[in-house]
């Protein structure tokens, strides 16, 4: 269906140069804050991205003529700051806790999903004292508060009591309410390598419902051979991955892509029809995405040497199901620009695991041809190309003691080429984990830039990205661990969250368009428009370029959270000759605007789209 569409333009820049990163925090109102969680989320309804740390201190994004009535005792250099709401109603944090922020109830406010992780087989567990006591949501007041009153929660009954790990928000069964997929931990870190199965919660008005028993493995017993059963998953996603268009116009339903740790076989769950109530099949196989090929599980030479004369590394080669990843957070993005959408991984590695440890990479998304006597005939598959490999392991085979804490990642355009660039974070390791920076080149590969671009950053915590002054490039939020570095690496500094501001329109880079859906309950569209995909198309360079975008938001490691916007560089091209909006629906419902200047705009669904022949 075509849809008109609401604009609100603001403004955009233009040529070439080097990326620039300015260090904000102090400035912007955020100093001196601790803890590795943040992220972006408009929750005042005003267009600008707040901020929330620490999973529940809130501070609204406030521009300098608001600045003392917000409270604000000194003068913003940058002509907007944060100020802290005195009393958000969100609980207090456990260890373990997630927070994440979207519009569950349509009333045009972001609510709060707060999940417990509840280890309730641990020898010393001991369930919350206070706050929800299980998992719970909070309705959002639009002002940064939650809670009616403000504090209030509603347990959501349907979530086992489990060691929750990971969430992601989506419209899974494509009608207007947002669902959550919450993916938990072991059954019993230390006892055994069982997980507890992760959970489809449909919503269902203001309840949830369990639709786990529609996954294929719903009476599966841990097996070694097949480990068929749950397993440890340290990060969720809801999207569109295996894109199509069917004749009959009903549009696809989206997977669900569980990232799973204790180098386990990660898992992507399809629907087998597009009734949302068949049964959940696992692809990632046939995909090549639960794993690389490597799995033969063997240790390296030199480490059984080194247990020849110390016990403490005597180890045996893994099984099969134990040779693969630990994988905790992945990004999805048209790294190519060829209209399909690729992954990257987030993999945690060490040089003592061996060859057979999966290593952070990208997955592209390719047709292979089956028989090549019948060459129109392919197949799916995701490979990992070599030359975009971003692996940090030294070259010198004597250095034995290195680690790859890869932990977070994201795709963005950063630098406004039109061509995506990666974000990934690193920590829990004393050997120079940090958020890097991976530009892609003109050759499709990517080269680390960070040293070059004003970020000093070590122990990359939790990323958010959003445009938080308004003028058309992302800016990173980024929280901050100092897990498992020396006494001497952490003497004199606390782990603090930090801001950067992109400099790439002050630089002239090149232009941008910065693209927030509202969608339409009614038409059984959520309002946030999660799982809407965008492609924007473009004269870049002289050459006509078609970026494709997901508007995932929320979803990956713990509860990673983006701003809810579709962004593009669109670098020397002063418009888009076309912008294509296809709206997370069940019937396909696609907006078209033609001929549009680069800027910041608002796009709403109409209320009476008409039926787009196929």
């Amino acid at each position: 269906m075509r849809t008109e569409a609401m604009i609100v333009a603001l403004s955009a820049g233009t040529v070439l140069g080097q990326l620039s990163f300015v260090e904000a925090t102090e400035s912007l109102g955020l100093g001196d804050l601790a803890g590795p969680h943040c992220c972006f989320v408009d929750l005042n309804n005003d267009g600008r991205p707040d901020a929330v740390i620490g999973r529940n201190r809130v501070f609204l994004n406030v521009a300098e003529a608001h600045r003392l009535e917000a409270g604000a005792t000194a003068a913003w250099p940058r002509g907007f700051g944060f100020v802290e709401v005195e009393e958000s109603g969100l609980p207090v944090f456990r260890r373990g806790d997630i927070a994440v922020f979207a519009d569950l109830d349509n009333d045009g406010n972001k609510d709060c999903v707060w999940t417990r992780h509840l280890d309730v087989n641990a020898d010393d567990y001991e369930p919350p004292t206070e706050g929800p006591t299980r998992t719970a949501w909070l309705r959002g007041n639009g002002d940064g508060t939650f809670g009616t009153p403000v504090g209030a929660w509603e347990v959501i009954d349907a979530a086992t009591e489990a060691p929750t790990a990971a969430v992601a928000v989506g419209d899974v069964n494509r009608d207007g309410a947002l669902d959550l997929y919450l993916g938990n931990w072991y059954a019993k870190y230390g006892g055994g390598l069982e997980g507890i199965r992760n959970q489809l919660l449909l919503a269902e008005g203001a309840l949830f419902h369990d639709a786990s028993a529609r996954f294929a493995n719903r009476e599966a017993v841990f097996d070694e051979t097949a480990d068929g059963a749950a397993r440890p998953t340290y990060g969720v996603m809801i999207a569109d991955l295996l894109r199509a268009h069917p004749d009959d116009g009903e549009a696809d339903l989206p997977e669900l892509l569980d990232l799973n740790y204790g180098r386990r076989w990660n898992r992507l769950w399809e629907f087998a029809t597009p009734n949302p109530g068949s049964e959940l099949r696992d692809r990632a196989p046939a995909l090549g995405i639960d794993g690389d090929p490597i799995r033969h599980g063997r240790h390296p030479e030199w480490l059984k040497e080194r247990a020849k004369t110390d016990a403490r590394f005597d180890r045996e080669d893994e099984k099969p199901f134990r040779a693969n990843g630990n994988t905790f957070d992945a990004a999805i993005g048209d790294i190519d620009n060829d209209g399909d959408f690729d992954l990257f991984l987030a993999e945690i590695t060490h040089a003592w695991a061996g060859e057979s440890s999966d290593r952070s990479r990208f997955l592209l998304q390719q047709q292979e041809v089956i028989d090549e006597a019948e060459p129109w005939v392919t197949r799916t598959v995701f490979t990992s190309p070599p030359e975009l490999s971003v692996d940090r392991a030294p070259s010198d085979p004597t250095i034995r003691g290195w680690n790859q804490g890869d932990i977070f990642c994201e795709l963005a355009d950063f630098d406004l080429d039109g061509r995506l660039d990666l974000l990934l974070c690193s920590s829990d390791y004393p050997d120079n984990q940090r958020l890097r920076i991976y530009r892609q080149q003109a050759d499709g590969s990517f080269s680390d830039i960070t040293s070059w671009i004003g970020i000093d950053h070590v122990g990359g915590g939790q990323p958010s990205l959003a445009d938080i002054d308004g003028d058309g490039d992302l800016d990173i939020m980024v929280g901050q661990s100092f897990n498992r570095l020396r006494r001497d690496q952490r003497e004199g500094r606390q782990p603090r969250v930090r801001v950067y501001l992109n400099q790439a329109v002050e630089r002239s880079l090149g232009n941008a368009m910065v693209l927030r859906l509202v969608g339409d309950e009614t038409q059984h569209v959520s309002r946030d428009a999660l799982g809407a995909i965008v492609r924007v198309t473009a004269v870049i360079g002289a050459e006509r370029v078609t970026q494709s975008r997901q508007i995932v938001g929320i979803g990956g490691h713990q509860g990673k959270q983006m701003d809810f916007v579709a962004h593009f560089g669109l670098g020397d091209a002063s418009r888009a000759e076309r912008v294509e909006i296809e709206w997370p629906s069940r019937e396909r419902m696609v907006t078209v605007l033609e001929n549009v200047e680069a800027g910041s705009r608002l796009i709403s669904l109409s209320e009476h789209p008409s039926p787009v022949d196929d």
